[in-house]
């Protein structure tokens, strides 16, 4: 579906849309503002992030009771809009996201394999049970839209937005959706691998900060150990063989190094964070 007929459709379903043409060289404001859209023009491409960011701004501005955001490539049904906001007109949640793909043999292994793991890396900074973490189907009440904050300017940032959503306590649901794996239309400049990478560097970073003490102290505690242990067995073959072992003593130094440095900067990490979180910073 080209945009102009996508924007017709959405239109059907909300009072108003609104597209974001992310630097794009072909004729997205063109289409868009014929299916009747109001277009928001970056100069250049800036990534996903960048989009929502200047989408939520608008969606302030207006005060909306519902923001619903929705792929441009046509991967989802505008006419599941209804489903996906009923959730918060009824005062059940503030954030939805629309999910699908989990019985669809079309989609190929690799990439089946890949969202799983975006999922669990995700679920393992909300500590929510989410699926399809990057789906871009979602429908934001008016206090989740005045709340929510992000950083990212590329695709992670569908991930960090329900890590700052859940952090800040709204409530997150779920509702079933069609999606339409191959469209035949293409708007990412990014292949698979890329975009993975993207929003994995940016759940890593976001897990760490959040959590250095587990992901990074109980680690570096563990290594330490392991190396103190390492070096009790270099040096007891040592003195009762006077055989000194290059090879175990050089681990067990790379074990207790990295193992105490991991250390220092959960603490570093751990820190920071207690005083951002109390406004210290």
């Amino acid at each position: 579906m080209r945009v102009c007929g996508l924007v017709e459709e959405c239109l059907k379903y909300s009072d108003e849309v609104i597209v974001c043409d992310d630097g794009s060289i072909d004729d997205t404001t063109t289409e868009a503002k014929r299916g009747g859209a109001t277009v928001i023009s970056h100069a250049k491409n800036r990534g996903k992030g960048a989009a929502l960011k200047s989408l939520f701004n608008v969606a302030k501005d207006l005060k909306a009771d519902v923001i619903v955001t929705i792929d441009g490539d046509g991967p989802f049904l505008p006419q599941e809009i209804d489903k996906i906001v009923k959730p918060i007109l009824d005062g059940k949640a503030d954030v939805v996201i629309g999910y699908g793909f989990e019985k669809d043999n079309e989609i190929p292994a690799y990439r089946k394999i890949g969202m799983k793991i975006l999922d669990k890396i995700t679920n393992m900074a909300s500590e929510l049970p989410f699926r399809d973490t990057q789906s871009g189907f979602r429908a934001y009440s008016h206090k989740a839209t005045e709340l929510i904050t992000f950083e990212s300017d590329q695709f992670g940032v569908d991930a960090e937005i329900l890590m700052d959503a859940s952090r800040k306590g709204l409530r997150i649901v779920q509702e079933k959706v069609t999606v339409l794996y191959d469209t035949g239309e293409k708007t990412s400049t990014k292949n698979h691998v890329s975009h993975s990478a993207d929003v994995v560097n940016s759940l890593l970073e976001q897990v760490v900060l959040r959590r250095p003490l587990r992901y990074l102290g109980l680690p570096g505690v563990s290594l330490t150990i392991v190396g103190i242990a390492f070096s009790i067995v270099v040096i007891s073959l040592f003195n009762q063989t006077r055989y000194f072992s290059i090879p175990w003593t050089l681990v067990s130094m790379g074990a207790v190094l990295i193992g105490i440095l991991l250390i220092l900067m959960s603490i570093v990490l751990f820190s920071i964070g207690r005083a951002l979180r109390k406004g210290y910073a």
